[in-house]
């Protein structure tokens, strides 16, 4: 009971703080995060900067939580260096355009936790891992993106936000898993973990025809590979 109260303060204090960056932020200009990228601070402005540019590219991309997640790691405990390691994951998945909401919702927590910067390093890179494996995996599959209003050629050519929310739910699921000692041998296990987590969020937040799509085409095995790429 004291475990399930701690989790839900600490799910209050990251919905607080995202929630009073929502106003500021929604008006954010480019400039407002390069602001932010310096308080940090960070040893390659530009990179940073560029990252974020392409980020805001996309239609999902989640700006608000984004800049909250950089003014609390500028004003965090961490040392410089620490908060340039962390900040490095969410600058690479900008780069190579994978979802970052769910690093940006760890980091938050992580930040409102206190967790050791090594630890929350070492959560983040694991996560990134497994976005890029869990889209490497879904484009094997045949399960691609397509920018919203584009031409849908196949049945399996989904709008990009949609295509990102698997992304984020198959690859948040794996990384859970593994944070709680699951064992990245348990394809079985992991595809009913999955399973769950998707059907769960039907309707809600993810489309029914998506979810049916990944849960015919995935295998314990795919799952067991994704898995073992973040903890080799």
């Amino acid at each position: 009971m004291i475990h399930l109260l701690r989790s839900g303060r600490v799910a209050l204090i990251v919905m607080i703080l995202v929630q009073l960056g929502l106003t500021a932020a929604a008006q954010a200009s480019l400039s407002d995060f390069e602001q932010a990228l310096r308080a940090i601070p960070v040893s390659d402005v530009a990179r940073c900067v560029t990252a974020v540019e392409l980020g805001r590219s996309q239609p999902d991309f989640p700006s608000s939580e984004v800049l909250q997640f950089l003014d609390r790691l500028a004003t965090s405990s961490y040392t410089s260096p620490d908060r340039e390691a962390i900040l490095l994951d969410l600058v690479v998945a900008m780069e190579e355009g994978l979802p970052v909401d769910g690093l940006v919702t760890k980091g938050l927590e992580g930040l409102a936790r206190g967790v050791p910067a090594a630890n929350l390093q070492q959560s983040l890179h694991q996560r990134l891992v497994l976005l890029a494996e869990t889209r490497d995996l879904l484009y094997a599959k045949g399960i691609f993106s397509v920018a919203p209003g584009s031409p849908q050629s196949v049945d399996t050519a989904l709008p990009t936000p949609r295509f990102n929310l698997l992304v984020t739910h198959v690859s948040d699921t794996i990384a859970d898993y593994l944070e709680g000692g699951g064992s990245p041998f348990e394809g079985h296990t992991l595809l009913q973990e999955v399973r769950f987590r998707l059907t769960s969020l039907e309707r809600a937040t993810l489309n029914p025809e998506d979810v049916e799509l990944v849960l015919k085409r995935i295998e314990p095995a795919d799952l067991t590979r994704v898995a073992l790429s973040a903890v080799s």
